[in-house]
C-alpha cells in the first residue's frame, strides 16, 4: 500500500508540479531505475540479510512467507510473500517527498532505518540524488538507549503461569549512561502475546494455535526485574553478548522496525526465544541460531544454541530472586535462628523481645536481613504499588548494629544454568516383559522434563512432559500398539516451607493403556487433576516425599456405559542416592464410583542412572491391580 501512495504521489507531483519539479522527478525517477537494477544485478532480493530483516522463511514447496503479519511492515502489497517485489516498493518509497508523508507518520526511512542503512551500504546511495530525511524521534530513542552491549536473559521456570511455565528469555540493552554495576537502569527488548485472556487453558489453546498477536517492546529494565525476580521469585540468568557498535546499531535500528507490526503468537514456534534469536541474527547473519530448530523453540534451547557460538559470550551472572537470597540466608541459620525467623514472621518475637536482644549482633543481622527479605516478598505478592512495607523499628534495629552486610557473600545457586541441562527432546528405546508376553517399546516426545531424569538446568521439583508418544511391539503376538500418547502431563511439587503454604499440584490429558484390565491392549482416553503435598527435610535435600488426591476420568468402549470416574491417593517419594542414581518408589489405591465400578492397587519401582547428561539408563517395576510388567530403557535427549 505505501508503494501504491509513493507511485500516486510521484504521478501528482508530475502532472500538477512546474517544470523544475517536474525536472527534479525525472532526475529522481531515472536515479530509482538506476539502484532497482543495481538490486536486481547483484541480487540483493535473495540475499540472507534481506530475508532477516523482512523475516522471510522459504515455503516447503518453493516460494517465500515472512512472519510479519502487519501489513503495515511491508511497502508491497505482495512484500509478505515476495521479496523482490519488497525490495522495488522499499526504495521506491525512500524518494517520496517529505510533503506526501501524513501527518503524524515517519517518512519510510525513518520507519525503516535497518533497510535504508543496509541498502545505503550495498547500493551506495548518493546523497545528491537521493535526499536523506532527519529522523528525529529514531535519533532521540537511540540516544536515550546509549547501546554499548546486549545481554540475553533467562527468566526461571514459574509453574503457576502457562505462558512462563518453560522460562523466558529477553534483551537488556546494556547503555554507556548507566555503566557497569547499574545494569537495573538499562532498557530491556521483550517479543510477547498480547492476550485477551486470564484462563489458563484458554492462554494454552490460543497460544498453540497463534490466536495471540506479539508484539515487541521496550522498557526500563528493572521492570522486569521487579516482576520475575520479586513478584513471581524467578532466578534470572544473565548472558552478556559479544557484539561490534555497529552490529548493535543495526540491531537496534530493526528493533525500531518491528516495534510498528505484530506476528501470529505460537507457544512452541514463534515464541519469546525465537523473535529473540532473530534479533541477534540481524546483529551478525553469520548466526545461524535458528536453523537449528524446526517443531518447538524453548528457552532452555535457545540459551543452549547461543552459549554453543564461539566467543558470543563474554560471562555469565546469576542474579537470584528475593525468596532465594532469604533461603540463602535461612541455609546458614541454625535451629535455633529459623525458629526465631518464624517466630517474628507470625508476630510473636519483635526486636524488643529478650529473645531476640540476647543473640549474637551477627544473629541478630543475618535474621533481620531475612526477615526483610521475607517481608518484601509479601509485599510484591499483594501486587502493591506502596513501597515495601519493612516496619520503621526493624529498620532502626538493622542500622544500629555494626555489622557488615552479608549481601556481599557470594550467595548458593538456588537455580542452575539452563545451559548445562539436557537436552528437551527425548527417544527413549526400551525392553519389557508383562505377565503374557516380552515387548520392544519405542517413544519420542518433543519436551520437555520429567522429575526422573537429571535436574540440572531445569526446576528440580517439577516436570513438564508434551506430546509423549509411546509405541510397544509385542514380540509373540507380533502386534504394534500404541502403548500410550501424553499430550500434556505437568507436576508441580512445592516441598513444604514453615514460612510458605503452596500445595502440591499436577495435571494430566493422555490416551492410556487400560492396564487393569485383560482386553488385550485396548486403550482409553483419560484426564486428571490432583492436589497433594510434599515434603523436602532441606532445600537441597536428596529426600523428596510427596501424596497426591486426584480426580480421575476414563472414557473407552472396552469400559461398561462406556466410562468410568473416581479417583485415587497416592503416596510416593524421589531419592537421589548419588549424582547420577536417582530411585522413585510409589503406591496409589484407585477408586472409581461412576461408570464403571471398580478399586484396585498400583506401584512403582523406577530406578534412573545417569551415563551422561544426555542419557540415562532406567529400570522400572510396575503393577496395576494383577498386571505386572517390567522394562529396560536408554533415554536420549537432544
Amino acid at each position: 500500500m505505501q508503494f501504491a501512495c509513493s507511485l500516486a504521489a510521484l504521478l501528482l507531483s508530475l502532472y500538477f508540479s512546474p517544470a523544475t519539479a517536474h525536472s527534479e522527478d525525472n532526475h529522481n525517477a531515472d536515479y530509482l531505475a538506476d539502484l532497482q537494477l543495481q538490486a536486481q544485478q547483484k541480487k540483493l532480493a535473495d540475499a540472507r540479510i534481506w530475508h532477516l530483516l523482512l523475516k522471510y522463511n522459504k515455503e516447503l514447496f518453493g516460494g517465500f512467507t515472512s512472519e510479519a503479519d502487519g501489513m503495515d511492515f511491508f511497502n508491497s502489497p505482495q512484500g509478505k510473500t515476495d521479496p523482490e517485489s519488497e525490495l522495488e516498493a522499499t526504495l521506491a518509497s525512500f524518494f517520496i517527498p517529505l510533503s506526501a508523508v501524513a501527518e503524524g507518520k515517519e517518512h519510510p526511512q525513518c520507519n525503516f532505518p535497518a533497510r535504508f542503512k543496509w541498502l545505503s551500504h550495498e547500493l551506495d546511495f548518493d546523497r545528491n540524488r537521493l535526499k536523506i530525511h532527519e529522523c528525529d524521534r529514531l535519533s532521540r530513542w537511540m540516544q536515550t538507549l546509549a547501546p554499548v552491549g546486549v545481554t540475553l536473559v533467562f527468566a526461571s521456570y514459574f509453574m503457576n503461569n502457562p505462558a512462563s511455565m518453560f522460562g523466558h528469555t529477553l534483551l537488556r540493552i546494556d547503555s554507556r549512561r548507566t555503566g557497569k554495576g547499574n545494569n537495573l537502569m538499562n532498557y530491556g527488548a521483550n517479543y510477547a502475546a498480547v492476550p485477551d485472556t486470564e484462563n489458563g487453558f484458554l492462554y494454552a489453546v490460543k497460544g498453540l494455535i497463534g490466536s495471540f498477536p506479539g508484539r515487541f517492546a521496550i522498557f526500563p529494565y528493572y521492570t522486569k526485574v521487579q516482576e520475575y525476580n520479586n513478584w513471581e521469585s524467578r532466578d534470572l540468568w544473565e548472558y552478556e553478548l559479544k557484539f561490534t557498535e555497529d552490529q548493535l546499531n543495526t540491531m537496534l535500528l530493526h528493533l525500531w522496525e518491528l516495534g510498528g507490526t505484530y506476528f501470529d503468537y505460537y507457544y512452541f514456534q514463534e515464541n519469546c526465544s525465537y523473535h529473540v534469536l532473530s534479533l541477534l541474527e540481524i546483529a551478525n547473519p553469520n548466526l545461524r541460531l535458528k536453523d537449528s530448530f524446526f517443531f518447538s523453540v524453548i528457552p532452555t534451547d535457545t540459551v543452549k544454541i547461543v552459549m554453543a557460538q564461539e566467543e558470543l559470550v563474554k560471562q555469565t551472572v546469576y542474579r537470584p530472586s528475593v525468596l532465594s537470597q532469604m533461603n540463602d540466608k535461612r541455609r546458614r541459620m541454625d535451629n535455633d535462628e529459623k525458629q526465631i525467623l518464624k517466630s517474628m514472621v507470625q508476630g510473636d518475637v519483635t526486636v524488643d523481645s529478650p529473645t531476640f536482644e540476647n543473640l549474637l549482633p551477627q544473629s541478630q543481622a543475618l535474621l533481620l536481613n531475612a526477615y526483610m527479605d521475607y517481608l518484601q516478598y509479601w509485599s510484591m505478592q499483594e501486587k502493591s504499588n506502596n513501597e515495601v512495607k519493612i516496619p520503621r523499628s526493624v529498620l532502626l534495629a538493622r542500622s544500629r548494629l555494626q555489622v557488615t552486610s552479608d549481601e556481599d557473600t557470594k550467595i548458593t545457586d538456588f537455580s542452575s544454568r539452563p545451559d548445562q541441562g539436557h537436552g528437551t527432546d527425548r527417544f527413549q528405546l526400551g525392553i519389557g516383559h508383562n505377565k503374557r508376553e516380552s515387548f520392544l517399546e519405542f517413544a519420542y516426545r518433543p519436551a520437555y522434563h520429567d522429575l526422573m531424569a537429571k535436574d540440572v538446568g531445569y526446576d528440580k521439583d517439577s516436570e513438564i512432559i508434551f506430546m509423549d508418544f509411546k509405541l510397544r511391539y509385542y514380540l509373540e503376538s507380533e502386534r504394534v500398539r500404541l502403548d500410550q500418547a501424553k499430550f500434556l502431563s505437568i507436576t508441580s511439587l512445592n516441598p513444604y516451607d514453615s514460612l510458605f503454604a503452596k500445595p502440591s499440584w499436577r495435571a494430566e490429558l493422555a490416551v492410556d493403556n487400560l492396564r487393569d484390565r485383560n482386553c488385550n491392549y485396548c486403550n482409553s482416553f483419560k484426564g486428571t487433576y490432583g492436589r497433594g503435598f510434599s515434603y523436602r527435610p532441606d532445600f537441597f535435600s536428596p529426600l523428596l516425599l510427596y501424596t497426591f488426591a486426584d480426580l480421575k476420568a476414563e472414557f473407552s468402549d472396552h469400559l461398561k456405559q462406556n466410562f468410568r470416574l473416581g479417583g485415587d491417593t497416592e503416596v510416593g517419594m524421589y531419592f537421589s542416592i548419588t549424582e547420577n542414581l536417582r530411585i522413585k518408589l510409589a503406591g496409589s489405591y484407585q477408586v472409581f464410583l461412576l461408570g464403571e465400578s471398580k478399586r484396585f492397587f498400583t506401584s512403582h519401582l523406577i530406578t534412573r542412572y545417569a551415563l551422561s547428561q544426555d542419557l540415562d539408563l532406567r529400570l522400572e517395576l510396575n503393577r496395576y491391580d494383577q498386571n505386572n510388567e517390567g522394562i529396560l530403557s536408554f533415554n536420549y535427549f537432544f
